[in-house]
């Protein structure tokens, strides 16, 4: 295969020298010849597998115009050879330290010569470029390791909050119910019936927040089965709203559900499904404004799917922060109205939920434009269930 080569020298004496001597050597190669410093900073460079330089050229310095050709970059995008008419040692300092892969005095060049130093020039470059390539992979994996290790110290903490406040309710109401220091009359005891209550919704959410974590273990690790049954989604989806009504009305929202299209049966693992619905709708709450509605929509997608869709009014979010919505134990805090300080593993539940019963989920947001999340699951006829 031809090498292209750019030379880079508005003297056609010299050009016609190094033409002379590369034909004469034994490379293959196709030359373009131009000589100035904006004609290099017009070509595709990186198309170009190596580029004889002069360091003199009339509109620029010939290494300040290597700088220009990198375009921000650190390195060139192919391999440089810088060419003087006499030796000079600050010049050949200069022109290593701005990516050039070798530098030839003219006066001293023979085809033998150029030719080796093309090959060598060319072999360098990319084993230097496998190196930065190798070493900005390990550079990525170990920034994507560190935010992992952040975010799980993190959950921790965040854990450690949300088991502490339930827990300290419950072992206060439970051991002044215990020492009856309310008294023993009938009023004391209409109070302790109060605190029983309160021991229960507490011991309920610490029971919610271990059981999300533990399905989400056994999800990740392949040990949670999925149970297959029909039902209606309607039924379930109004069943879920309503465990919200209380959290809705103190948010001051609104949730608006649009369930025209919606099949009246699916077969699939209900408790999954609820748990999906229960989730995305907790999070559109957290980030929807007071005065604002969460949107619903369950509907018949093309009579073999059930597509469900929530969707906020809230700030959103950069498009590119997306994929963090997903990733165990992270956790996205860019609104300032956000409501909840949980642990961090909602929407990777719910994606992983997704997955077991063979769905999609996707997001659509843009800052200022709120985030709708979209769910799409298979509809499974009785013949389909696994036996």
């Amino acid at each position: 295969m031809a090498l292209h080569l750019v030379i880079v020298n508005d003297n056609p004496a010299d050009r016609a020298m190094l033409r002379r001597m590369i034909n004469s050597s034994d490379l293959d190669v196709v030359l373009v010849e131009i000589g100035t410093a904006r004609e290099l900073a017009q070509l595709p460079l990186e198309e170009f597998n190596c580029i004889l330089l002069d360091h003199r050229l009339p509109d620029s310095d010939g290494i300040d115009a290597v700088v220009q050709a990198c375009k921000n970059q650190q390195y060139p995008p192919c391999p440089v050879i810088v060419m003087s008419n006499h030796g000079d040692e600050n010049t050949a300092a200069r022109a290593f330290k701005a990516g050039a892969n070798d530098y030839l005095i003219k006066d001293t060049l023979t085809p033998t010569r150029l030719s080796g130093t093309i090959g060598n020039a060319i072999d360098k470059w990319h084993s230097e470029k496998e190196l930065r390539c190798s070493w900005e992979s390990q550079r990525d994996a170990l920034r994507v390791a560190e935010r992992a290790n952040l975010a799980k110290t993190q959950f921790i903490a965040n854990l450690s909050h949300q088991l502490r406040v339930p827990l300290t309710a419950i072992l206060g109401f439970s051991q002044l119910i215990q020492d009856a220091e309310l008294g023993d009359d009938k009023q004391a005891w209409a109070k302790y019936k109060t605190y029983a209550r309160d021991i229960n919704q507490s011991a309920q959410h610490v029971f919610d927040l271990m059981s999300g974590i533990i399905m989400l273990a056994q999800l990740e690790s392949g040990a949670a089965a999925v149970s297959y049954t029909t039902f209606d989604p309607r039924e379930t989806l109004f069943g879920t709203v309503a465990l919200f009504e209380k959290q809705v009305y103190s948010a001051g929202l609104e949730i608006r559900i649009d369930d025209q299209q919606a099949l009246q049966t699916v077969c699939t693992d209900q408790h999954v499904l609820q748990t999906i619905m229960s989730n995305l709708l907790s999070n559109a709450i957290n980030f929807t404004p007071a005065g604002n509605a969460v949107s619903i929509q369950l509907s018949d997608l093309d009579g073999s799917r059930c597509l469900f869709a929530v969707s906020d009014t809230g700030v959103g979010m950069n498009p590119g922060e997306l994929d963090y919505l997903t990733k165990p134990f992270e956790r996205y805090h860019g609104n300032a109205m956000f409501r909840d300080s949980g642990v961090g593993i909602g929407l990777p539940l719910v994606s992983s939920l997704v997955k077991s019963i063979g769905g999609d989920i996707n997001f659509l947001t843009a800052p200022g434009d709120g985030l709708t999340a979209t769910v799409i699951i298979p509809i499974m006829n009785l013949a389909d269930t696994p036996i």
